[in-house]
């Protein structure tokens, strides 16, 4: 099967977060808009849960989700009602957890709602604008609402370890970051492109060849829908698998694309007709559509690039202010960090 059914989505109810963390591959801020209202929410859930034979397993997500509390639990609770399947899990930096009775009614609506685990940010980047003491309380409360085995920490060891970075100078801060960026955990990709990729190891383009994305823009079974309907893969924000609406439901988006890609791979070589970018990343990966974007006037970064994902979001975004594909690049927020 050239593209797995979609088993994993997350619904991203808001680009807005009270933070701008240098890690955010989608590029939130306080500025931020792109809200999901809780009917198209529900039309987005329903459609996800019938685009697979399997089903779909939601999580909530932005942005940052308490954000926008009311529209959270209002979904929370109409979805379970609605029969949809259960909430699998809501993800936040807890910047609302500024004392324990806000922390135990708010989990405890969401966990009458039908929510099975919260995740909790916690790593450097989200230090710098949410105190680690919210985190920790969240925690702990958390825990104790929902039991330990339903929550889950991004990361622990930075939880028991770290410490407020907002405190610290940019140097301080860089290195802080770049200790951090030792550990492996960071995709190199939107706000981290262009705020982290500086503080590793850079390699030329040529090192990146003979990496074709495949699987993660067509075989992984997660993916995320924003307020505006667009599908994207669940590791690469930025890049349109289809815009959910009236035109195009979830799932004749992914029947669109096992055709797509189901005629490519029975003519041979795993390449479409139709170009573009999704093309260029299945066949040839980054490098592929660094050629393409070359033939239009990119120039290569002769620093070079921190990963295979740096160069792809790089491209990308200079593809994307270039006015070039439109149909494929979205939305504007992600290339805009």
């Amino acid at each position: 099967m050239p593209v797995k059914h979609w088993s994993f989505a997350g619904l991203l109810l808001t680009y807005w977060c009270n933070a701008r963390c240098a890690d955010c591959y989608v590029c939130s801020s306080p500025e931020a808009g792109g809200d999901m209202s809780v009917a198209d929410a529900l039309a987005f859930w329903e459609q996800l849960q019938s685009a697979s034979p399997h089903g779909c397993r939601i999580h909530i997500g932005g942005g940052e989700p308490f954000g926008r509390w009311e529209t959270l639990i209002q979904l929370a609770r109409r979805a379970a009602a609605a029969g949809l399947g259960p909430l699998e899990a809501v993800e936040t930096n807890v910047f609302w957890a500024v004392d324990e009775r806000i922390v135990r009614e708010r989990l405890a609506a969401l966990d009458a709602a039908g929510m099975g685990r919260l995740t909790i940010s916690a790593d450097p980047y989200h230090q710098q604008y949410v105190p680690i003491a919210r985190a920790r309380l969240a925690a702990r409360v958390a825990e104790e609402v929902l039991g330990t085995g339903r929550v889950r920490v991004r990361w622990r060891d930075w939880l028991a370890e770290g410490f407020d970075t907002g405190a610290l100078d940019a140097n301080e801060r860089a290195k802080v970051f770049g200790g951090y960026l030792a550990r492996g955990r960071d995709r190199l990709t939107g706000r981290a492109a262009a705020e982290l990729a500086g503080l590793t190891q850079l390699k030329p383009a040529r090192a990146f060849v003979d990496s074709p994305c495949r699987e993660p823009l067509l075989r992984s079974r997660h993916v995320h829908v924003d307020g505006a309907g667009i599908v994207c893969p669940g590791t690469c924000a930025g890049i349109v698998l289809g815009r959910a609406g009236r035109a195009e439901s979830v799932g004749e988006i992914w029947s669109r694309l096992w055709r797509r890609f189901a005629d490519a791979d029975s003519a041979g070589g795993g390449e479409t007709a139709e170009g573009g970018v999704l093309s260029a990343l299945v066949s040839g990966g980054p490098t592929a559509l660094l050629e393409m974007a070359r033939a239009a006037g990119y120039d290569a970064r002769p620093e070079g690039y921190a990963g295979q994902c740096h160069l792809c979001w790089d491209v990308r975004r200079w593809l994307f202010g270039q006015g070039l594909f439109p149909g494929e690049l979205a939305p504007a927020g992600v290339y805009e960090p």
